[in-house]
């Protein structure tokens, strides 16, 4: 059984997974972590997390599952060489210690073309918290 980390040991945590992991799109980014100040017993509903992020009203937001998130950049080819599937690795490790320590989570996807990706969860001690990158699509 997992031991579930309180909100400042898990971003900490968090921060170490991702160090050097770069999310792949059209463009490559990077992760960074961040406390969110949401108070709500489950993930915020699209509009909270708009105003939650001091967004406009009407900014396109899209909500995606985490494995919906993490499945293509679960996906092995035979052409992979020792860098890809290291890279591979390292996201199983991401996706399961998302899993493993946080709850209520949700992947938010804000705007459009260069959109800003947003994996939150609630810690055991009910803080919250986003680990976000980019992606570019044009297409």
């Amino acid at each position: 059984m997992t031991t579930r980390l309180a909100s400042n040991q898990l971003i900490e945590d968090l921060k170490k997974e991702v160090e050097g992991l770069l999310y792949t799109s059209e463009s490559d980014a990077p992760f960074e972590v961040t406390p969110l100040s949401w108070t709500g017993e489950k993930s915020p509903e699209k509009e909270d997390f708009i105003r939650l992020l001091e967004l406009e009203e009407g900014t396109p937001i899209q909500t995606q599952r985490l494995d919906t998130f993490f499945k293509p950049l679960l996906k092995s080819y035979d052409w992979f060489g020792e860098e890809e599937t290291a890279t591979l690795e390292r996201y199983q490790k991401l996706k399961e210690y998302v899993t493993t320590q946080l709850t209520h989570t949700q992947v938010y996807r804000v705007g459009e073309v260069e959109i800003k990706v947003y994996i939150v969860g609630e810690t055991i001690d009910q803080q919250w918290v986003a680990l976000k990158t980019e992606a570019t699509e044009t297409e």
